[in-house]
Order: C-alpha cells, then structure tokens, then sequence
C-alpha cells in the first residue's frame, strides 16, 4: 500500500518514517535464519567499535544469498520507496546486521550520501527489524531535519575491510550529541525508512537481547549510475 499524503509530507519534512509492519512473521523467521547461516559459514565481517565490542555485518547480502531478493522486491518495500522516489525505484545495496546481546556495537553519527554520492541525493533506506528493537537494544537514533545538509566528515578512516573514507570527528560527534534525536519501538517485521542525507546513529547494545536487522537502499532512477543488469530498476512510473 502506498504511503499516504500525510506520510510523504512528514518524510519529506523529518527525512525519516516509521512505516510499521512491511514483513509478516513467517518472513522474519526465515529471514533470521539465513543471517545465522551466513554467519556459521562466516560470511560475515566483524567490525569493532572504540570500546571493541563487536557487530556481524555483510554488505551487499542479496550477492551472497539471493534469497533475500524476496525482501528487497517485497510489495511493502517497493510501495513505500516508490512513495518518496517518485515512482522510479532502482535497487542500490541491502545490507544485514547482528549486533549481540550484551556486547554489541555502536554505530556512529552519519549521513548514508558519504558514501554514495547520489546526485541528486534521492535514495531511501528502509530498515527492517529482525528483532524486537527499541532504546535499550540499541534502537537507531535519528536527527529530523538533518537531511537538508550535507556535513562533510573531516576524520581519516580505514574500516575492518580495508576501506579507506573519513568519519566524524570528536568535534562533530559532540556538536551532533547535542542535537535533538528521536528512536522508535520498532517490532520484529516492523520498518523505519529514511533518506540518504539524515544524520543517525546507534548506541550499544548492552541488553540480554539480541539486535538483528536488514536494511534496502533504493534509488531514484538516475541519481547513480548503476548497471541495471546487477542493480535492476525494480518500480518505474513510465511502465503505469
């Protein structure tokens, strides 16, 4: 179902959604399922915060498991990115999470376009819970408004994988702390979507629970260049 023309206004205006249930159950049990192979065939990459605890992680999951396709190509994905993309929706990337009860990661402050260079920067990510997430098992923290500017990171980088980009400086972190944030309660099978220039972030989890999720970035036709061949073009209002 396509959002509703309150919803889009309020994206628009916050740069991020709560979308409630795009999955049903059954899905997010499968879905848990194939992280946990994924993660027992140790497909997965560690990355560790500055106090190392950890977070398994695999970007791009759909190349190394194609059935997560059945997720990216879901209807309630594609209506809610096609809302906001203007009905031109190209997948970008899907990625997968599994920060661990009690010593899972942060993630800090950043905006998605560092990375992506959209120009211009219309790509939306729909993060799916895969847990029951919320603050105390280190719910995604969202600055509203913030994706009207970019804020150019001026810290030297190189990640788990040898990848090579700049970060937040101490400097930015505490100027963005003192930013007003909102987190969500987002239930397993439940979504929060989000555009490609709002500032968010993750504390620790230091819960008994675990905090698994799945995340699909889409595209607004165009804004990258992509080869539709492996990034295929998935709702495209010329064929309406």
């Amino acid at each position: 179902m396509k959002l509703t023309t309150e919803q889009v206004a309020a994206y628009r205006r916050d740069g991020v959604l709560p979308l409630g249930r795009v999955l049903e159950p059954a899905l997010v049990e499968q879905a848990r399922q194939h992280l946990e192979t994924l993660r027992q065939e140790n497909l997965m990459d560690m990355p560790v915060d500055r106090r190392d605890r950890k977070m398994y992680r695999l970007l791009n999951t759909s190349s190394k498991d194609p059935w997560f396709d059945c997720i990216i190509r879901h209807p309630a994905v594609l209506d809610a990115a096609e809302s906001v993309l203007d009905g031109n929706v190209q997948f970008f990337q899907d990625n997968v999470f599994y920060k661990p009860a009690r010593d899972g990661s942060e993630t800090a402050w950043h905006q998605d376009n560092i990375w992506w260079h959209a120009d211009p920067p219309n790509m939306a990510t729909i993060w799916i819970a895969l847990d029951d997430v919320d603050p105390s098992n280190g719910g995604v923290r969202y600055v509203p408004g913030s994706h009207a500017t970019l804020i150019e990171p001026e810290q030297p980088h190189k990640d788990v994988s040898g990848y090579e980009y700049k970060i937040m400086s101490e400097r930015q972190l505490a100027e963005i702390d003192q930013m007003k944030f909102v987190t969500f309660n987002v239930p397993a099978g439940h979504a929060v979507m989000h555009h490609c220039l709002t500032l968010h972030g993750a504390p620790a989890n230091t819960s008994d629970r675990p905090r698994r999720g799945y995340t699909v970035h889409l595209a607004q036709t165009g804004c990258v260049k992509l080869d539709p061949a492996t990034h295929p073009i998935l709702r495209s209002s010329s064929l309406h």
